[in-house]
């Protein structure tokens, strides 16, 4: 603390100038750098000189150090007139050679003696050397013998001390180590004493707050403190009158900057050159690697460490101050930057050391040289850390340097598949020339099997199937040379995926697997000896099996189990999209849309665009499925956001056909036509996501009168299907869409029988196809016979979470009792059916059910004369059930809306009927409207 220096300097007063003495006296100011020690030298000086005692000063430098006699001659020149002679001193010229006998300097050192002897006679002496560590050897042995031998008690002697010593060390301590010598050791300031020099510097008691940020930022280094309250003080000159709070707060600026180059540069250059060396590894926790980097024995590297933890500057072997070392790496020399980065960059490399602490030397050495072997293994190495960390820059940048050091055309070809595959999940469009170039090499074997698997993957989704079946046959020569292999596993997984995704072209028939499928399912616990099953086949396995089969609940449970175990990565993103489809198609709705958005948020936060597209159009597929219009078009509208047509390559029908079918059931019209008429490529119709795309184009063709092209693609989507192995309901309707359009051409034998292949198809489980399935039959069926269907339809779809094809179906069963003259029911479920429809966002539904401005229970009661009283009567839960039976919902519906029992809904009923004089549930005003969000 402050109040300790002023304790120090009393002490000195008293040693120095107080008091009886034997003999001469003799005071040790020593600390770190930059600790004060040269300010209490002067004070002491001060006080010498203002009690009538002579003064001797002299400064050592570690520049003069190697002048014999420097420290001495400025001692001789600070003696009065008639005692410094005109001419050198007696055998002082003869003594500069440093070769010459040390018995030569005795007459030097008797007129020394002679000196202090004669100064002491009359008066008081003290001579004040600062940074004697510095002083060069003669000076230290002519200094030791006149002190010695002076017996005088008017000599007094205070020196200061850095912890850095020169080639004078033994002479210095046996200076320094007389029997009566007076050491004061200063010690950087504490949180306290830091606290009390804010106070005093800023003039308030509240700087004390930040007294701890102030010491973390300098250790308590004087100088580095005075830094900081100086930029502090010229930030403030420059900004407004009444600094915003918190402006007492350290903030390293260039006044900082400076004294910490300040206290560097005062220890020499050995000790300058162990910071930047520090300074260029980040830290210096390991003395070895730092003494061979800067070619400084290692006793000198880590006397300087020490002193650079002493004055503040290090802490645990690590900057306190990122500022600290960034001045410190620009103070280098820009021709000393390249070679030091590229031998740090060796000795880490053989140390073992993190690959991306190598390679950022190496991404910072511009400096020209010989290409060394290890260079280029060693930026490979760091890219894949960086892949694996998500810096997908770092490893672009690792990978185009190696790159331009590698001179083996194989390793440049790897290099080239590696940056495809680290960049493609983000940025799918800036790699594309890269991959088309690949396409070549890929398929002549000068690429290893797996750098070849991404480049077969990316060339399958640009529809360049002859290239990438050429290069498969590569990975399955390598895969069959070792069977059971990862590379092994990832072939099966890649036949699976085209089975079920690209199953019609000639090249890959060879490659399609077709009977993995029917293999066991690893779903349950582990017999002894059994190895799970590898998440890549479980997940594709999965897919197929519901594409071709339907729902399969042992599918749908390994699907779920790779999504809990599997965490999302380049290498993995593949097998969890195929898991995520598989919950999609096998319409797990609540499951699939929590994983979703779960994924989305995470692509997101990286930053991985095509990514978070992929699964943004699985979230519009879920949408869609469930009714959600205008989830649908958000989502979709996303995914080619995040990736333009261009990137989706092949696959791009899965968004457009999402965007269309969403259109076309909010009756935008010329949004869907807008859509179609977009260019596609012609690879699209061979692929599975191309089906959603001719399934969309034959809805919007239905919807806009045009039943012969939309029967002839809804056809063509079934035959595709049926050649594919891909005929389930999972997939797609399409016999519910042709019967459809069978209905509208008057066909109704055609749409029966189609209807009902899909109601075999779908099975006696509560499906969404099944309740759709139901809704078309009934309409080729007559009138006494389709009420019966339509409300085993609507129950179906209400199990299942079909809203939109529920809004659909409920709107044909008012219809069927407006035409029996039931139109009491037909209300009740037009009003349900407009419900879903907005809901839903199904605009064009809504209109033909020709819905009326809402009005309020009490505009009714009031159009039609009744008593308003009686609806203000209810209480919110009457009116919550009152408005929910109104629109058509039963007492066991009421209950599973609201949580309550079937008995506490009649129980409400019944006291609703009374309070509005009414006996029955039809006799409730149609206009009974209470906010009651209906709950999907």
């Amino acid at each position: 603390m402050l109040v300790e220096r002023d304790q120090e300097i009393a002490r000195l007063n008293r040693l120095l100038f107080e008091g009886a003495r034997e003999g001469s006296r003799l005071a040790v100011i020593s600390g770190a750098v930059t600790s004060g020690k040269t300010a209490l030298l002067h004070t002491v000086a001060d006080t010498a000189g203002g009690r009538g005692v002579r003064v001797l000063p002299a400064v050592a430098s570690a520049s003069e150090q190697k002048f014999p006699y420097a420290v001495l001659e400025q001692l001789y020149q600070g003696m009065p007139g008639h005692l410094q002679h005109s001419g050198p001193r007696p055998g002082l010229e003869a003594l500069r050679d440093p070769h010459g006998p040390v018995e030569a300097e005795l007459p030097l050192l008797q007129d020394f003696h002679r000196m202090l002897d004669e100064l002491t006679g009359d008066a008081p002496l003290l001579i004040a050397i600062d940074d004697v560590q510095f002083a060069d050897l003669p000076s230290l042995r002519c200094l030791a013998y006149g002190i010695r031998r002076c017996r005088s008690e008017a000599l007094s002697v205070v020196v200061s001390r850095g912890s850095l010593t020169g080639p004078a060390a033994t002479a210095l301590d046996e200076l320094l180590h007389e029997p009566k010598v007076c050491h004061v050791r200063l010690a950087p300031l504490t949180v306290a004493g830091v606290s009390t020099l804010l106070t005093q510097e800023l003039g308030t008691e509240e700087a004390g707050r930040h007294a701890a940020a102030y010491h973390e930022m300098t250790g308590g280094n004087l100088l580095l403190l005075r830094g900081l309250l100086d930029d502090r003080f010229s930030r403030l000159t420059r900004g407004p009158l009444d600094p915003a709070p918190g402006t007492d707060a350290p903030v390293a600026g260039e006044l900082f900057r400076q004294a910490a180059l300040s206290c560097v540069y005062r220890g020499g250059p050995a000790h300058r050159r162990v910071a930047h060396g520090v300074a260029l590894l980040g830290d210096a926790t390991s003395v070895p690697l730092l003494s061979q980097l800067i070619e400084v024995e290692e006793r000198l590297v880590r006397q300087s460490v020490g002193l650079l933890t002493e004055v503040g500057i290090l802490h645990g072997g690590r900057f306190r101050s990122d500022a600290v070392r960034t001045v410190l790496q620009d103070d280098l020399e820009l021709h000393e930057l390249g070679p030091l980065h590229l031998r740090a960059a060796r000795l880490l490399y053989e140390e073992g050391a993190d690959p991306i602490d190598v390679a950022r030397h190496l991404l910072s050495h511009e400096a020209p040289g010989p290409v060394e072997e290890w260079i280029s293994q060693a930026l490979c190495d760091a890219a894949v850390h960086a892949i694996a960390a998500d810096r997908r820059e770092l490893a672009m940048n690792c990978l185009q340097m190696a790159d331009r050091y590698s001179t083996d055309e194989r390793e440049a070809l790897q290099l080239q598949a590696t940056m495809v595959q680290a960049m493609w999940p983000f940025n799918p469009l800036s790699q594309m020339r890269r991959l088309q170039a690949l396409a070549g090499p890929a398929g002549s074997g000068l690429l290893p099997a797996p750098q070849t698997i991404p480049v077969v993957i990316g060339l399958l989704g640009l529809g360049r199937m002859g290239e990438a079946a050429t290069a498969l046959e590569q990975v399955s020569r390598a895969a069959d040379e070792h069977p059971g292999t990862d590379l092994d596993i990832a072939l099966r997984a890649i036949r699976l995926a085209l089975s079920s995704t690209y199953p019609d072209h000639p090249e890959l028939r060879p490659f399609l697997d077709l009977e993995e499928c029917d293999g066991p399912w690893d779903i349950g616990p582990l017999s002894p000896g059994q190895s799970p099953e590898s998440p890549q086949l479980t997940a594709f396995r999965a897919l197929r099996t519901v594409l071709s089969r339907g729902v399969d609940e042992r599918a749908v449970r390994a699907a779920e189990r790779v999504l809990e175990t599997v965490r999302l990565s380049d290498r993995t993103m593949l097998t969890v999209h195929a898991a995520l489809q598989t919950l999609v198609y096998a319409d797990r709705h609540a499951t699939a849309t929590s994983w979703c958005d779960r994924l989305i948020e995470e692509t997101s936060e990286r930053g991985a665009k095509a990514l978070l597209a992929y699964f943004c159009v699985l979230r519009a597929q879920i949408a869609l499925r469930v009714g959600r219009l205008r989830d649908t078009v958000r989502y979709a509208e996303r995914a080619l956001e995040e990736l333009p047509a261009r990137g989706w390559g092949v696959t791009v029908g899965m968004p457009l056909g999402m965007l269309i079918n969403a259109h076309t059931a909010m009756g935008n019209h010329d949004a869907a036509a807008e859509l179609l008429a977009r260019p596609v490529p012609e690879e699209m119709y061979r692929n599975r996501f191309g089906l959603h795309y001719l399934y969309a184009r034959a809805r919007h063709q239905l919807a806009t009168g045009r039943q012969h092209a939309a029967l002839t693609d809804f056809r063509a989507c079934g035959e595709k299907m049926a050649a594919w192995g891909l005929d389930s309901p999972a997939t797609l309707t399409w016999r519910l869409g042709a019967a459809e359009t069978w209905l509208t051409l008057g066909g109704q034998e055609r749409a029966a029988r189609l209807a009902e292949e899909q109601l075999e198809l779908a099975g006696e489980s509560s499906s969404r196809t099944r309740g759709a399935a139901l809704r078309v039959l009934a309409a080729t069926r007559p009138l006494n016979e389709r009420i019966a269907l339509l409300q085993q339809a609507v129950g179906v779809l209400q199990a299942s979470g079909g809203w939109y094809e529920m809004a659909r179906a409920l709107a044909d069963l008012a219809e069927a009792h407006k035409q029996l003259g039931d139109l009491d029911t037909s209300r009740l479920m037009t009003r349900r059916a407009l419900r879903l429809a907005d809901s839903c966002g199904a605009e064009e539904l809504s209109r033909s059910l020709q819905r009326t401005p809402a009005r309020s229970a009490l505009s009714e009661a009031t159009r039609t004369g009744e008593d308003t009283a009686a609806f203000s009567e209810l209480s919110d839960a009457e009116s919550r059930v009152a408005a929910l039976a109104a629109s058509g919902y039963t007492n066991r519906e009421i209950a599973a809306k609201l949580y309550i029992t079937i008995s506490t809904v009649e129980q409400h009923l019944t006291r609703v009927y009374r309070k509005i004089n009414i006996s029955q549930r039809r006799e409730l005003p149609a206009s009974l409207d209470f906010d009651v969000a209906y709950t999907a």
